[in-house]
């Protein structure tokens, strides 16, 4: 399979759908042993969190450090052409993904992953499938996200977008240069609830008539 750029350094991002919400951007990451969701992600998709069952746990990254889960939560996931039911770790974090699939949805359906060709590969039935990666997972609001870097080509905002930025949007420098650290925390905290109140699931009507709804 030939590839475009051979010295690339992109993750790999998918677009599925979660209980019928379009998602851009869908880290897969081969070295996670869980599936995560977070709970921005539920919030804007209008997924109840009474739906969560309350089951606390630590999530270990990078380093050691540690997050504590919500709990988890089942949702039907479609990432063509595999839909399934999956189970996903629910943690209140700001990150760029939406959702992260690692080894448990990779393993239970026999996928291989490749970063380098920027597809997964696997088997369905007797047919060979391969999903690629999204190679627009951002749009032009959402530069300050370090793997926009390996991106030159950005979705249109108002045409292609499928989800709204899950992390705090950076303030202006002329806001904050002469900010004690508190002042400069609150000023972010209410970035941050400004955006966790304006986050919704988007109706919209695709090219061949049917509706959808979009993250």
């Amino acid at each position: 399979m030939e590839v475009a750029n051979p010295d690339h350094k992109r993750p790999m991002y998918l677009e599925v759908q979660i209980n019928d919400v379009h998602v851009r951007r869908v880290l897969v990451d081969i070295g996670s042993s869980v599936d995560v969701i977070p709970l921005a992600t539920l919030t804007a998709a209008g997924i109840p969190c009474k739906r969560i069952t309350k089951v606390e746990g630590q999530i270990v990254g990078f380093r050691n450090s540690t997050e504590m889960s919500i709990g988890y939560i089942q949702l039907d996931l479609k990432a063509e052409p595999i839909c399934s039911q999956t189970r996903f770790y629910v943690l209140d974090v700001d990150v760029s993904y939406h959702i992260l699939l690692g080894r448990p949805w990779l393993n239970k359906h026999k996928l291989i992953c490749s970063t380098y060709h920027q597809c997964i590969k696997g088997r369905l039935g007797t047919k060979v499938i391969c999903i690629l990666a999204n190679q627009t997972p951002f749009d032009q609001t959402e530069t300050h996200y370090a793997d926009t870097e390996f991106y030159d080509d950005f979705a249109n905002r108002w045409e292609n977008d499928v989800s709204k930025p899950t992390n705090t949007s950076m303030a202006h420098w002329e806001e904050i240069r002469e900010l004690s650290d508190s002042d400069l925390r609150n000023v972010l905290e209410k970035k941050r609830n400004k955006k966790e109140a304006n986050t919704q699931c988007i109706k919209v009507t695709l090219p061949d008539g049917r509706t959808a709804y979009r993250l």
